[in-house]
């Protein structure tokens, strides 16, 4: 048992009062001193120990509180003689005999040996363990304030993908995802325990049910998937297996808003087209750098005197396009796209995608009076915009026999049909193939990029009996050619082969 020493500590409360220090002898280097809760007056702590005065010279309170000190002082002392005992040798420091003995305090002294302190230290673990899980419980985020504040940590580059930041154009698909699922919620609240399968099934229900088109449906899918395996990570607990339960609906052409090309010759009547405004003029030009670039507007809208360089009398455009960081070089294959940059002196002037989108609705549909295809009804679905205010009476829309919309070509332009209307372009000369065009395009994929051809199934069908019938008329020729140098003597041949050297 280790040798108990008690004295009074310096400082005192306001009353006068002194807490006891207790100081073991546990070995010769090894002293350790503890201060206990018991506080005394100095008049009642003499050679080391507390007081009591005889009766009569104190009264009966007084005398009650100094016996209870006296009874908590030995306990104290009697809890950490105990303790000593039990630890080892290698244990028996300050900070582990406090440790054990805030564990086993409320245990009589005598019950203290080491399976007690063992014990007891996993109790109280377990309970700690169980303070921390509720505390983290009422402190962590629900599921929408997780989403809000790692979309604000994608944009402010606390969070990053791949050790690079986010990108605009997905910071903003996150946003507007995020909307919808904030929406979603308020119809049918939900957190971390409500995620499942069926409640993946009714967002998808919910935005169907709202007019969201399949492709849009299928981004907002994915950027749940990605916040809630993001979330997963983060220790975040739900049901996991609905990480593999989101769909992919199948997006056919019937499920899209019809996304058409300008053909060669509309866009030469665009471009030869007199604009008086100049606002019109500048939104004319740019969507038509668009089309001769085959980019999107992030990119072509951009382009400035440093994109443009000449090699060997070749135009160049070269740019770093924003959405993939993908960097392209575009030869400039159409005279108009030269004078088009002359005409600003490469410095083409900056025009923002709502003013363009407006502006080039506006002169295609002028444009329409003189160039009578801009003016075909093209059955199409309507964006959700169009629906509500449809279903609001705020406008009608003119359906064919079968109940599809029909809007005029010149009302689907928009700035992505300068991208579009490039591309299809390219496929259609039948000059360059898939790989030369996905350069200039800066698709990685052919599914992506073919995507981007918009031909319609008749056109593709007419294209290839062309290419047939172009195949078989030239089979025709060769054959009768070889029949020809057939019935030709040995003579005829060498006088036909040097008449071709000549």
């Amino acid at each position: 048992m280790a040798k108990a020493t008690l004295f009074l500590a310096k400082k005192t409360n306001k009353s006068g009062e002194h807490a006891i220090l207790v100081r073991f002898d546990i070995s010769r280097t090894n002293r350790p001193q503890f201060k206990t809760n018991t506080l005394v007056l100095p008049d009642y702590f003499v050679n080391g120990e507390i007081r009591i005065p005889t009766r009569g010279k104190l009264n009966a309170s007084i005398r009650d509180s100094l016996y209870k000190k006296k009874t908590d002082l030995d306990a104290f002392i009697a809890s950490i003689n105990a303790i000593i005992i039990a630890l080892p040798n290698e244990a028996r420091t300050r900070r582990d005999i406090l440790e054990v003995y805030e564990t086993v305090k409320t245990v009589s002294p005598s019950e203290i040996s080491r399976t007690t302190i063992i014990a007891k230290k996993k109790e109280q673990a377990e309970i700690n363990a169980e303070l921390v899980r509720e505390l983290q419980e009422t402190r962590r985020p629900n599921v929408l304030e997780y989403i809000r504040k790692r979309i604000k940590g994608m944009e402010n580059g606390d969070i990053k993908r791949k050790g690079n930041n986010y990108r605009k154009g997905t910071l903003h698909t996150y946003k507007v995802s995020f909307t919808v699922l904030e929406a979603f919620a308020k119809l049918h609240p939900f957190n971390w325990e409500n995620i499942d399968e069926q409640l993946i099934d009714k967002y998808v229900q919910y935005q169907e049910e709202q007019g969201y088109m399949k492709k849009s449906v299928n981004k907002h899918l994915a950027s749940l998937s990605a916040m809630l395996n993001a979330a997963f990570k983060d220790g975040y607990q739900f049901k996991t297996s609905v990480l593999s339960h989101f769909p992919k609906l199948d997006v056919t052409r019937e499920d899209k808003v019809e996304e058409i090309y300008l053909t060669e010759a509309e866009l030469q009547a665009l471009y030869e087209m007199t604009l008086e405004d100049e606002g019109e003029d500048i939104a004319r030009d740019i969507f038509l750098v668009g089309c001769y670039t085959s980019q999107r507007y992030s990119d072509y809208s951009h382009i400035r005197k440093n994109n443009v360089s000449f090699h060997d009398g070749i135009g160049i455009v070269t740019l770093t396009q924003q959405k993939t960081n993908t960097e392209v070089s575009i030869p400039i294959l159409h005279d108009n796209l030269i004078r088009i940059f002359e005409k600003y002196n490469y410095d083409l002037p900056f025009i923002n995608n709502y003013a363009l989108n407006r502006k080039i609705k506006d002169v295609i549909k002028r444009l329409s009076e003189n160039v009578p295809s801009l003016k075909e009804e093209i059955p199409t679905r309507l964006r959700l915009d169009q629906s509500k205010m449809e279903g609001e009476g705020r406008v009608t829309f003119k359906r064919n026999d079968r109940g599809e919309v029909l809007i005029p070509k010149y009302d689907l332009v928009t700035s992505h049909t300068a991208r579009r209307t490039g591309i299809t372009l390219m496929y259609l000369s039948r000059i360059l193939d898939t790989h030369e065009m996905m350069s200039i395009s800066g698709h990685k994929t052919e599914s992506v990029f073919h995507d981007y051809i918009k031909l319609s199934g008749i056109e593709l069908a007419t294209g290839i009996a062309k290419k047939v019938a172009k195949a078989k008329s030239e089979a025709e020729v060769k054959s009768m050619l070889l029949k020809q140098f057939e019935s030709m003597s040995s003579e005829q041949l060498a006088r036909l082969l040097e008449q071709a050297n000549l």
